[in-house]
């Protein structure tokens, strides 16, 4: 509140300093700057140096508010990329470039999905056909025919038959107690299968019960939906369970459908980004999918679990209360079904 009054005082005085005389009146609205770089979470406050009128009000204004926000020309920076500032002031208009720099980060643990077997000091596999918690029809197994290290890749198949009284099986393996992190950047180059009820994810649980220890969807894509990437929280009171506890969700419409090709998808989990609060933004090839934010209201309702250990998840599941909403298209098991996995990196700020 005192930047602000003492930003309000400041441009009173140059406007009427600036207005007593008409004659010697300057002829343009002109910022003390017309050019910041901030870092994300900074600020900087812009000034107004000179005014040709007095009556009118300044009007401030971004030009990207996912960039940096503006008020009462306090500019914070939110997010890496480019914003310009405005104030305006009648006819009149003074711009300022705000540049953010991307964040700077060092690759602290990886998998290639190199070699002919799946790194057991990363990854534990599942066995068994429980459904996942929502009723999916596969049964997971450690076999090569559902799960292999193939051309550098993870593949996961998903296959159509009789095992263990289930009609499906595949695989999902889990980095619990191996492999796990708080705040970074994770990144997963991967191509999910096409079929209706087809269930790829990769996600992150945190230690503890379910949905208390909180969930991060990165990536889901269900098959009944093709062109659609998905990313979700879930936690204690927002957690897709009933119509009054719907989760946080996101969604990226692509022009092709997502089996198409390989895609890059990118979490950024940042500790105290915005006003003491950590954020969650997602984006898929680049594109900014969604940005979750923490608040008073979620710390306090235990709704924002996101600052602890969370390990990885992988798996495909077929059929279930999401993935099987419109059935399973066995026509799909023609060819193989396969979802490929190039490589997960985690990064953490320098």
């Amino acid at each position: 509140m005192k930047d602000i009054l003492t930003l309000v005082l400041s441009l009173f005085l140059v406007i009427s300093t600036s207005c007593d005389d008409d004659e010697n009146a300057p002829s343009d609205l002109v910022l003390d700057q017309t050019s910041l770089t901030l870092e994300v979470g900074e600020k900087a406050t812009l000034t107004i140096e000179e005014a040709p009128v007095a009556s009118a009000t300044v009007v401030w204004a971004s030009s990207d508010e996912s960039v940096a926000t503006v008020f009462y020309g306090i500019v914070t920076a939110v997010n890496s990329g480019t914003a310009t500032i405005t104030a305006t002031m009648g006819e009149y208009v003074a711009e300022c470039e705000v540049t953010v720099p991307e964040r700077t980060y060092e690759l602290v643990w990886s998998d290639e999905f190199d070699g002919t077997e799946l790194n057991l000091d990363n990854w534990t596999y599942e066995v068994n056909g429980n459904g996942g918690g929502n009723g999916e029809l596969q049964y997971y197994t450690d076999r090569s025919e559902n799960l292999r290290i193939e051309d550098g890749m993870l593949v996961i198949e998903a296959r159509k038959e009789e095992y263990e009284n289930k009609s499906y099986t595949s695989a999902r393996i889990v980095s619990s107690g191996k492999q796990d992190f708080k705040y970074g950047k994770v990144e997963a180059r991967l191509q999910v299968p096409s079929g209706t009820g087809t269930w790829p994810a990769l996600w992150m649980l945190g230690y503890g019960s379910w949905p208390r220890a909180g969930e991060i969807d990165i990536m889901e894509h269900v098959g009944y939906d093709p062109y659609t990437f998905h990313c979700a929280l879930h936690t204690l009171n927002y957690n897709g369970m009933s119509s009054t506890a719907a989760n946080a969700h996101g969604e990226q419409i692509l022009d092709e459908p997502c089996a198409d090709d390989f895609h890059i998808i990118t979490m950024e989990w940042v500790e105290n980004e915005f006003m003491g609060y950590d954020r969650i933004h997602i984006y898929v090839d680049g594109v900014k999918t969604k940005t979750f934010s923490e608040t008073a209201q979620l710390q306090e309702t235990g709704d924002w679990p996101f600052n602890d250990q969370f390990y990885f998840i992988i798996n495909l599941a077929i059929g279930g209360s999401w993935g099987g909403v419109q059935g399973v298209d066995d026509t799909m098991f023609d060819n193989q079904v396969l979802y490929k996995v190039d490589y997960v990196r985690v990064y953490q700020l320098q």
